[in-house]
């Protein structure tokens, strides 16, 4: 149940920060650190999916790579937010590198 509630935290807040509009930061001089975030906020997205839910890794992925190219839809209709294929190649990316890191710890641990 926390587990769940935990990944619902980190959704909403993530949903929350993808489609809000930020002004304008130094942040921005730093290149490709918005791929980064995308990144990093998709591999937490994808560990606390995985401990909420026993779906397969497979399911698991599809759904959280679906929701990404959601996000990146509902972005390019809010204002000052556009979308962009290669931060939902990041979000896919952050998913996939949590489920290979789980996987060889995995495969490490047995």
């Amino acid at each position: 149940m926390l587990a769940r509630a935990l990944f619902f935290v980190v959704l909403s807040t993530a949903t929350f920060l993808f489609l809000w509009q930020f002004p304008s930061t130094g942040a921005q001089s730093i290149p490709h650190l918005d791929k980064l975030v995308h990144f990093g906020i998709f591999f937490v997205l994808a560990l606390t999916f995985h401990r909420a839910f026993a779906l397969s890794a497979k399911l698991s992925l599809l759904i959280l790579v679906c929701y990404g190219f959601l996000i990146e839809i509902a972005q390019s209709y809010a204002p000052g937010r556009s979308a962009d294929v290669y931060d939902w190649l990041a979000d896919a990316s952050g998913v996939v590198a949590y489920f290979i890191l789980h996987h060889l710890l995995s495969k490490k641990s047995r």
